[in-house]
């Protein structure tokens, strides 16, 4: 079915449209393109969606009123650590919970001087019970910034000393959260107690080291008050690698021998696109089987990319024995994303009167002065292609062609605390896998490879306190290090590589 021209459609009406507007002519209907380099950053987000910017509510205190808390209280180091937390508050700017007996109930408009008051009301800490699994579920459930303050006793007919808030913990730090702990000591009828001020701390505050946690660290490094207390800090979570680089945005690490194409790079945020001029008979002969200085192989080649950092330390609880890399040939999957953009990038273009309405032709089909992309679109101008972009779930994964230098990130991370990711090209190359006909482009996803919990770490012995009814309560203590073990973080991607070569020519 051929649409009809304006020259055809004519009318005095629309004449001088016509003169304007040639339908479909090259002048009027330029065809819009790209290159991968122009959609790839679009690419990498719709396969890999990033967090998206949360507003957040007021910063949540829960207190704990039960029994014990009083005698927390009664102690002064205790009492002034929390008149400095309130002191660094913003009251106005957070909601305070009351966590008693067997209800939290929220403290209505409560100010500085009020919540002085209620931690020395002793008739408020009555009981020995205090619902603070519950407690640490809402705050978990609301996904919202919150700090608990609690001695962390939870009595259910009698002393719990089990790990009642593992499985809250482990959802927060699965989700790329962070639990912070501030903690103080104390005595209570001669027995080793402890105060935790419990931080829960979305990631992306975390990253931008803002919120309540950031306030109050800020608010105890440079308090003269501060210095005077004595006070522990622990932070806990499972997706904080720190990711640096040894080059500029207009180099890249890429192997001076790769011919790599300047004009066309891309340093994303923890995500490069590469395109190489060198084939790959050039890539083999000078990097992946490449000679020193003194004539000799260079074990393993050469690297193609390198001077890529990533520092584990902000995970102080785990140790990463390695990492991984994940190899994706995504050249048929861009191509279709690439045209999918080009389809919403050129839509029908319908003729208008005088008034900006459409121009209907005697069969009252909308005239097109452009019919739109022939691939997304029919000549009526009707969308046929579906142009929701759907990743695939099991990419087209191909193994022999890069290699990643484990033995140099081991060698580093134990000097330096970094990690450097070198990326090879593998000296056994499967050049079956590469095709001769089109550019190669492939994906390479730098992961977290095994991880062990650091169980032994002393600082842990913070977390377990002389119970009551049992020798030692180990109720925070097993949560955590549960939590901890749960939410490893084997498989978290790190940083990604695009890498757009030649075809493979003999």
């Amino acid at each position: 079915m051929k649409f009809k021209t304006l020259k055809q459609l004519a009318t005095p009406a629309i004449l001088s449209i016509a003169v304007i507007l040639q339908s479909c002519g090259s002048n009027t209907c330029p065809m819009k393109t790209f290159l991968p380099n122009q959609v790839v950053e679009k690419y990498h987000e719709a396969c890999q969606p990033s967090q998206k910017t949360v507003v957040y509510g007021n910063p949540a205190i829960y207190l704990d009123y039960s029994s014990g808390m009083k005698v927390a209280f009664a102690d002064k180091n205790t009492a002034s650590f929390y008149e400095l937390f309130i002191n660094s508050l913003k009251i106005s700017q957070a909601d305070f919970y009351e966590v008693d007996k067997f209800d939290i109930n929220k403290i209505a408009n409560a100010e500085k001087s009020e919540l002085y008051k209620k931690i020395k009301d002793a008739k408020k800490f009555g009981g020995i019970n205090a619902p603070l699994n519950k407690a640490v579920a809402q705050i978990v459930n609301q996904k919202q910034p919150a700090v608990f303050i609690t001695d962390g006793e939870l009595w259910e007919n009698g002393e719990r000393d089990d790990p009642w808030a593992r499985e809250e913990f482990e959802q927060w730090l699965k989700d790329g959260n962070t639990i912070e702990f501030f903690i103080t000591d104390h005595i209570d009828q001669g027995k080793q107690k402890h105060l935790f001020y419990i931080f829960f701390v979305p990631k992306s505050l975390a990253e931008q080291k803002s919120g309540i946690s950031s306030d109050f660290s800020f608010y105890l490094e440079n308090s003269i008050e501060a210095k005077q207390l004595k006070y522990s800090h622990f932070s806990f979570c499972a997706d904080a690698t720190q990711i640096s680089k040894d080059y500029n945005s207009q180099s890249g690490g890429v192997n001076q021998n790769a011919g790599l194409n300047e004009d066309s790079y891309i340093l994303g945020n923890n995500w490069e696109y590469i395109e190489l001029y060198s084939p790959w008979t050039s890539l083999y002969k000078y990097i992946a089987t490449a000679t020193g200085n003194d004539g000799q192989p260079i074990q393993g080649g050469a690297p193609l990319t390198s001077k890529l950092y990533a520092d584990f330390s902000a995970m102080e609880f785990y140790k990463v024995k390695n990492i991984n890399i994940k190899v994706e040939n995504i050249t048929q999957e861009l191509s279709e994303f690439i045209t999918i953009e080009e389809i919403k990038a050129n839509p029908p273009v319908p003729a208008t009167n005088e008034n900006g309405k459409p121009i209907v032709d005697d069969n009252n089909q909308i005239v097109l002065v452009c019919p739109g992309n022939p691939i997304g679109y029919d000549t009526q101008g009707k969308l046929i292609k579906d142009t929701i972009f759907k990743p695939q779930t099991n990419a087209n994964e191909c193994k022999g062609i890069f290699t990643l230098d484990n033995d140099t990130f081991n060698q580093k991370i134990a000097s330096t605390n970094k990690g450097e990711v070198c990326i090879k090209i593998n000296k056994d190359l499967n050049t079956q896998l590469l095709s001769s006909q089109e550019n190669n482009i492939f994906r390479i996803t730098v992961c977290i490879g095994n991880t062990e919990v650091k169980s032994s770490d002393v600082n842990l012995r913070n977390f377990i306190w002389q119970g009551k009814q049992v020798s030692e309560n180990r109720s925070m203590y097993n949560s955590i290090l549960g939590a901890l073990n749960a939410a490893r973080p084997e498989g978290k991607t790190i940083y990604t590589y695009y890498i757009n070569t030649l075809p493979y020519k003999n």
